[in-house]
């Protein structure tokens, strides 16, 4: 019989990063989903015995393995200790856990937020003046866009870093009313399925933004209600939707809001295959029409919001040059062709573009716009848009750059 404590797994999902600490290099792992609620830090010398973990190799084959480093049993059985107590092995205790943090998100109305107190004031008083500290800096925007507000492209980097263009990004919803946000964002855990619903309101310390559930279950039922929810936890720790909310929640008070998560085109790159020509893609977005088209014509006024970011460069992220001023501008080169699909509506030269050098900037939001777009043709709905502001997020010290921008979609 198998022995999860005799032939070592790391359970997934699960985020291993090397970082510095104290100038010292160490092996960070964390639990996308919040299952492991603290972080578990290693000395970065057990990377190669942490790699051994893959539930292939006893404990014996293991230490056999660095005899020559005089690796001792004792080390590898207190390394499996730790992990599973920290739940990051793949062990009965991670299967309670996790049974037990999914049953009791599928139980809960309420989507709470993850990111309260960390990524953002806890304190209702706190957030609204962070948020209208935002908003604010939007109010000295001098351009003044025309025209019926369909479509808002947002970012979904940290305050910290995007906060301005977030408040100027939704500084410009302020002037339209909707009845119904379309909120959609990238599912950045992997999941074998490609979208991901649900039916929750979502929390914020400036309270509640509700679900439409109706228009979630007529979408699920087109879609297929296994698929919709099969990875609903997904939504529970990911921050692409929820750092829309406070300044949703701030502008738009009453408004409803349908969540849904976009996976990877991984697959459709690969294939160098249109993403219409996948049915988990083409009933998804065939059914989200359909029912969007319905809310239209009952009188409903939508907008659709993506939260989404472009360009993650610098080897932090994995690439082997080191980041420069130069590199840079030529990502901005690049990523103002991928704006230009978006802005020019076309969802054709998006995919070409990302295609064409096999996503070496990493878009992670990719998938998220191509959807949106392909939403609003079929509606049919043609925009003309209007670029907020673009910007680029870098530390040379830690090698990492993330870029993202604002842009509004008009009727």
């Amino acid at each position: 019989m198998y022995d999860p404590y005799q032939y070592p797994k790391l359970r997934w999902p699960l985020d291993v990063r090397v970082e510095k600490a104290e100038g010292q290099e160490v092996i960070v792992l964390n639990c996308p989903i919040g299952i492991s609620s603290q972080p578990m830090i290693l000395p970065a010398a057990l990377g190669p015995v942490l790699s051994c973990f893959e539930g292939k190799l006893s404990v014996t084959e293991i230490v056999d393995k660095f005899r020559e480093y005089q690796l001792s049993p004792d080390l590898v059985q207190q390394m499996i200790t730790l992990l599973d107590e920290h739940l990051y092995l793949a062990t009965p205790r991670f299967d309670v856990a996790q049974k037990t943090v999914i049953e009791d998100f599928r139980q809960s109305p309420v989507r709470a937020p993850a990111l309260a107190g960390r990524g953002y004031p806890a304190q209702p008083d706190g957030l609204r003046a962070l948020v209208d500290g935002f908003l604010a800096s939007g109010q000295r925007a001098l351009i003044q866009p025309q025209g019926k507000l369909v479509g808002l492209v947002s970012p979904h980097i940290d305050y910290r870093r995007g906060g301005a263009c977030y408040g100027l990004t939704y500084h410009f919803l302020k002037a339209h009313t909707h009845d119904l946000y379309i909120l959609i964002g990238t599912a950045h855990q992997y999941s074998r399925r490609l979208f991901h619903l649900t039916a929750k309101d979502f929390a914020t310390p400036l309270g509640v933004l509700p679900c439409d559930t109706r228009f979630i279950q007529d979408l699920a039922s087109r879609y297929g209600l296994e698929r919709s929810f099969a990875d609903e936890l997904l939504h529970r720790r990911e921050h692409s939707l929820e750092l829309q909310t406070p300044f949703l929640k701030r502008v738009s008070e009453k408004a409803s809001i349908v969540p849904i998560l976009v996976g990877s085109f991984h697959k459709m790159l690969s294939a160098q295959r249109l993403p219409s020509e996948f049915d988990e893609y083409e009933s998804f977005v065939a059914g989200l029409a359909e029912v969007a088209r319905q809310r239209i014509e009952q009188g409903a006024r939508l907008c659709v919001i993506a939260g989404v970011d472009m360009a993650h460069v610098g080897r932090q992220f994995g690439d082997k040059e080191p980041l420069s001023a130069e590199r840079m501008q030529e990502v901005e080169r690049r990523d103002r062709i991928y704006l230009q699909s978006i802005t020019q509506q076309d969802k054709r030269a998006m995919f070409a573009h990302i295609a064409e050098d096999e996503d070496q900037r990493r878009i992670c939001g990719f998938p998220t716009m191509y959807t949106v777009i392909d939403l609003l043709d079929r509606l049919p709905i043609h925009y003309r848009s209007e670029i907020f502001e673009y910007k680029q997020a870098v530390d040379y010290s830690a090698e990492c750059a993330v870029t993202f921008a604002g842009v509004g979609l008009y009727q």
